[in-house]
């Protein structure tokens, strides 16, 4: 008895091959799919361009609307149009990754700063005029050590961590050594108005934190002093100089307060 020789399976055409082999080579990119669609096999009838076109009258459509996407009239893949379209989208989200950073969002929101001191506005503080009893910008409180006519004129400026406090006097006693301060309040009617020392370290008696202007008059009664500060004059600041009738003496009670004069 002859056995039946088994059926063999026909090998599709080469050109069909390459395209379901490049089918299956996938780009890279999980967000494509890449379908693959391999001829129908020989011998049951071959989808063609004219099966397609006919699909499409009995369906009222056309032989694009009939094939499905990415796959060719004649039943295979398009791997290259795929790969194209996923090439050209990783291209576009590349150049989105890589675009520049908004620069209002990138600029630095502000310069660090070390100290509160140097990093201060310059303030300037000043003050002047001729002592008289009834004005507060200039007054006089002891006319024996504060003659008529006296006056007065006092600057301080603050600016890169540093402080320069000047005072000038003219027609004082001649001669005579007085005491001068910064304190922490305008002039007023009384002595006391002026209120304590200013100090830049709370609670600090001395000549580095408290600014000290003691001086002696020549011998017309005029006179000078200049006072430095390796600090600057930050939120509270003085608002008064106050001439006292000795020189400062850190042991012991400030001298009377004879004169004043507001800083503005």
């Amino acid at each position: 008895m002859r056995l039946p020789t088994p059926a063999i399976a026909q090998r599709m055409p080469a050109s069909v091959r390459s395209q379901r082999a490049r089918a299956q080579l996938s780009p890279g990119y999980p967000d494509f799919v890449i379908v693959e669609q391999s001829a129908a096999p020989l011998g049951t009838g071959r989808a063609t361009a004219r099966d397609a076109v006919g699909g499409a009258a009995r369906s009222g459509g056309t032989a694009r609307d009939t094939a499905r996407p990415g796959v060719s009239a004649h039943g295979v893949a398009r791997p290259l149009r795929a790969r194209s379209a996923a090439l050209l989208l990783a291209l576009a989200v590349a150049g989105c990754a890589q675009s520049p950073a908004d620069p209002e969002a990138d600029a630095p929101v502000g310069n660090a700063v070390h100290s509160s001191d140097a990093a201060a506005a310059p303030t300037t503080l000043t003050g002047a005029g001729v002592f008289k009893p009834r004005t507060t910008m200039a007054i006089v409180y002891n006319r024996k050590l504060v003659p008529k006519g006296a006056q007065a004129s006092v600057t301080a400026e603050s600016t890169g961590g540093k402080t320069v406090t000047s005072l000038v006097v003219e027609g004082l006693v001649p001669n005579h050594r007085y005491g001068a301060h910064l304190h922490v309040a305008p002039c007023g009617k009384g002595p006391a108005a002026a209120g304590a020392h200013f100090q830049h370290i709370a609670g600090r008696a001395d000549a580095t934190s408290e600014v000290w202007l003691d001086l002696k008059t020549d011998g017309s009664g005029a006179g000078r002093a200049t006072a430095r500060h390796d600090w600057s004059l930050t939120g509270e600041v003085p608002h008064s100089l106050v001439l006292h009738a000795r020189p400062t003496t850190p042991d012991e009670q400030p001298a009377p307060r004879i004169a004043c004069l507001t800083l503005n």
